[in-house]
């Protein structure tokens, strides 16, 4: 696990750059996830709040308008680079300039016991080594009453927007199938086991629901294009193909475009599918062995 770690950190790390590009895409196509976080939240004035696996950091900024000056807001990501790319966006904004950014693991917080009053999380613990221990340190740093609040993708044929293109590339390049029970965009798609992941680290009120939406790309080639940039690990099995490769997956992912273009040759409109999930801390928890 720890090799998988490096590795992670290498390949979000390197699409940091592209995360920063493309924040208005990635914000209109994770709005509908954002929004019922933050409602389901509650955040309010006043709150302290952090972000996990924050990326360009626009949760965050959201999450600021709503605690107003009294609050504050903790923007983190594991990714040096990614938080680099959020503090820079950030304190453009003037009117979030009180926002601390700072790395963070989820998995071992480097925050005090109920430092916190709500815990954000979009589109991250999917991604982690180990989501259970993330998931009881978010509880950990909750006050008592402090709420989380997250989304993951669900399965991957109810995402084609990321599931056709990686498919694509994993047979142009004859990569196996990562392992069962690896870390991937797939992993917390079980709402079951996810519901049993939150009460297992110490939430109760725990509630989870999916959400059916759509992504738009201009092109095929948008749509390509913006997955790999965004997508560290896609990235890293791109950056030794040949154009011949390059090409073939091309060609495969326009004939797996075709039920989802608007007229042929146009825009392309792919369903996604969000599996969200909040919860509350109610007492004291004791983690020790909690969730192994």
């Amino acid at each position: 696990m720890s090799d998988f770690r490096a590795v992670s950190l290498q390949a979000w790390s390197s699409v940091a750059g592209a995360w920063n590009d493309l924040a208005v895409e990635v914000d209109r196509q994770l709005a509908v996830a954002s929004d019922w976080m933050l409602a389901a939240a509650q955040v309010a004035p006043g709150d302290r709040v952090l972000e996990l696996a924050a990326g360009p950091g626009t949760l965050s900024a959201i999450a600021a308008h709503a605690v107003g000056s009294t609050g504050h807001v903790i923007c983190s990501d594991f990714s040096p680079a990614m938080v680099d790319v959020a503090r820079s966006r950030l304190s453009a904004q003037a009117d979030v300039a009180e926002i601390e950014v700072r790395v963070l693991d989820a998995e071992a917080l480097d925050l005090p016991d109920g430092s916190v009053d709500v815990v954000l999380c979009r589109c991250g613990y999917m991604l982690m080594t180990d989501p259970a221990a993330a998931l009881r340190e978010s509880t950990r740093v909750l006050v008592e009453g402090g709420r989380v609040a997250l989304a993951v993708w669900g399965d991957a044929a109810s995402n084609p927007w990321a599931a056709l293109p990686m498919r694509s590339v994993a047979r142009a390049l004859d990569a196996a199938p990562p392992p069962p029970g690896a870390p991937g965009l797939w992993a917390l798609a079980d709402e079951e086991r996810l519901g049993h992941l939150l009460e297992a680290a110490g939430l109760s009120t725990i509630r989870v629901e999916r959400i059916d939406a759509t992504v738009e790309y201009p092109s095929i080639a948008d749509w390509l294009d913006r997955v790999s940039r965004l997508a560290g690990p896609l990235r890293a099995m791109l950056a030794g193909a040949d154009e011949a490769t390059r090409e073939a997956i091309r060609r495969d992912l326009q004939d797996a475009a075709k039920p989802y273009e608007q007229e042929a040759g146009t825009a392309v409109l792919l369903p996604q599918r969000f599996v969200l999930a909040t919860g509350r801390r109610t007492a004291a928890v004791d983690h020790h062995g909690v969730g192994e």
